[in-house]
């Protein structure tokens, strides 16, 4: 377990359940002696997450009171103590400029957040497409998930009281909030994404399941049933 990170500019927070094949090489991103501070939220982890946590020098781990993806980057959220907070998920791999790139844009002062553009661990002409259009969706349509990696001003996501507490689309809704609050940009670099969930359901079934979804959501569908529709969510 890591000690704390005297004033740390950037805060990364890490929701993890069940994610032991994924969070070593998520964590490994970070130097053992850099000035970021890495914070897990487990929601209860029964596969060994914790454990593997708890031996990386870099991260703090934090055990969630409560279930539900949004809580544990709500609990990681309001325990980080830099003046950024970056929200990664733990099967993606952030750029290798990833911290000059998040400074760059949050040093002006109009801008309260933002994301990356989206890349996937697949060099397939699929996977490229739906990279391609994912960060299209993004930048025009301002539909941003936790994929891309959202980042905020500390003083912004206390304001807007955090991630909604939904068990599906809190990140694209939180996204929202923030870009009320001023500029939510997007970085010229891309976060690489794991495949496995569009593997797993199939490339383009996954696709059009989330559209329809979204869908649903847009036509004020309830959370209880848009998380019926959608396996594994957290």
């Amino acid at each position: 377990m890591s000690a704390p990170v005297a004033h740390p500019d950037v805060s990364v927070v890490i929701p993890v359940l069940n994610e032991a094949e994924t969070i070593d090489a998520c964590l490994d991103q970070f130097d053992p002696d850099g000035s970021i501070e890495v914070l897990v939220v487990d929601g209860g982890s029964e596969d060994g997450t914790a454990d593997r946590v708890q031996a990386h020098a870099k991260a703090r781990l934090i055990r969630a009171d409560a279930q539900g993806r949004a809580h544990q980057m709500n609990q990681g959220g309001r325990e980080a103590t830099g003046r950024v907070v970056l929200f990664l998920h733990s099967d993606c791999e952030l750029p290798d400029a990833w911290e000059h790139d998040v400074r760059q844009v949050m040093d002006q002062q109009d801008v309260v957040g933002g994301r990356f553009r989206l890349a996937i661990a697949d060099e397939s002409l699929s996977f490229r497409l739906i990279a391609f259009f994912s960060t299209l969706r993004s930048r025009f349509l301002g539909i941003t998930y936790g994929d891309q990696g959202i980042f905020v001003r500390k003083s912004v996501f206390d304001s807007v009281g955090g991630f909604p507490p939904r068990m599906i689309f809190e990140d694209s809704e939180f996204c929202d909030q923030i870009a009320k609050r001023g500029r939510f940009v997007m970085t010229k670099s891309a976060v690489k994404s794991s495949p496995r969930r569009w593997l797993a359901w199939g490339i383009w079934k996954t696709v059009f399941r989330m559209w329809y979804l979204r869908l649903l959501y847009a036509c004020s569908v309830s959370d209880e049933r848009l998380v019926r529709m959608y396996r594994h969510v957290r």
